[in-house]
């Protein structure tokens, strides 16, 4: 077994800068990592955009607030559940509910959680921004969420500050609220943001490593329409591979992302993920008339598919963790119990949340 280990800070900063045979190297062991930990399963998760309306004013995102170009919208209670219910007859082992930082959710989310928690019977993990008490992240444990992604970006207050137009300290506090509150939280950064140094991203390696968080992704920065940082040039796909497999092999057990921007910018980008250690993938499920319009990446964003998200997982010579069922691609036929250490992965992270309503559990043994 390979265990994993903390790298220094000098050891973060040569890894982040290798290619060739040192990089194949660090991405071997960082597999290795994972197969012990977690064993090679995917994780897959449904996704759905249930609003662009956001208080923030992230320069490099195109549903920041003082963008007057974009078409808002928000969806309902029942929208959001007729999809939830497609998410769970394709086999999608999570319901994923994303938004811009828009409060207004949160009383259509008093009706969705309960309902795809309890009669639906899939995990909730949310990612919604900050909100203003901790009492609101215990109103959606107490709705029935298990996790929530408040990814910092970028760790340095001064770069954070120059970006995000805003406090750092804020999200900071979210983060812990959020793990108080008793949901798995997921953190990470972007690679490649305007004024970040290599020392920004090392800086973020050891952030996030302290917060021992459930997930963590780090996502290659994106040129967006409609913002400040429209004519910036894509973000280093290299570092940011490295540091996925950096996070593998120093925190070991925690849900990576390979995500859709790597895919966007390279072909086979997210197969790049899961070889440097990634073990999750994220299909997005939001109908095309809203999904164009959350605009979170770029107009012309890469949207993953079940199908796109099989065919990667088997060149990666992985196993796609899901319910066997007749709605989804061929590939699904092929399921087989999984081995001890895949199973405990699978216990962690689907069937515990739902065993602790006192149900059988929705995810099929």
């Amino acid at each position: 077994m390979v265990a994993s280990s903390v790298f220094t800070r000098e050891e973060v900063r040569h890894l982040l800068m290798v290619t060739g045979d040192e990089q194949e190297a660090l991405f071997q062991r960082a597999r290795q990592v994972r197969r012990d930990r977690c064993g090679d399963v995917v994780l897959l998760r449904g996704l759905i955009e249930i609003s662009n309306f956001c208080q923030k004013k992230c320069d490099y995102c195109a549903m920041r607030a003082p963008n007057k170009e974009l078409e808002r919208f928000r969806l309902s209670a029942r929208e959001i559940l007729d999809v939830v219910e497609n998410i769970k007859d394709m086999g999608l082992n999570i319901a994923f509910l994303q938004a811009g930082q828009d409060p207004k959710c949160d009383e259509i989310l008093e009706e969705v959680i309960p309902v795809i928690k309890r009669d639906i019977g899939l995990p909730v993990l949310l990612n919604l921004g900050e909100r203003p008490r901790k009492s609101v992240y215990e109103r959606y444990v107490e709705l029935g969420a298990d996790s929530f992604i408040m990814k910092i970006e970028a760790s340095d207050p001064e770069l954070y500050r120059n970006t995000i137009h805003a406090d750092i300290g804020k999200r900071i506090q979210c983060s812990h609220w959020i793990k108080e509150a008793g949901m798995k939280l997921g953190t990470g950064n972007i690679v490649g943001l305007p004024g970040q140094t290599l020392e920004h991203i090392v800086n973020d390696i050891f952030f996030c490593y302290d917060f021992k968080p459930d997930f963590v992704s780090s996502s290659p920065f994106i040129p967006n329409e409609d913002t400040p940082f429209e004519e910036i040039g894509y973000g280093p796909i290299n570092i940011t591979l490295n540091c996925m497999a950096i996070w593998r092999i120093m925190l070991g057990d925690p849900l990576i992302p390979t995500v859709s921007p790597l895919e966007k910018i390279q072909k086979g980008g997210q197969l790049a993920g899961l070889n440097a250690g990634a073990n999750v993938m994220t299909i997005n499920c939001t109908p095309a008339e809203w999904r164009e319009k959350y605009a979170i990446y770029s107009k012309e964003r890469f949207v993953v598919t079940l199908d796109h998200a099989y065919q990667t997982i088997e060149k990666a010579g992985m196993k796609p963790l899901t319910r066997p069922v007749k709605s989804v691609p061929e590939a699904a036929a092929k399921w087989k119990p999984l081995d001890p250490v895949s199973e405990a992965f699978e216990h962690r992270h689907l069937i515990s949340p739902m065993l602790s309503l006192g149900r059988p559990t929705a995810v099929a043994q």
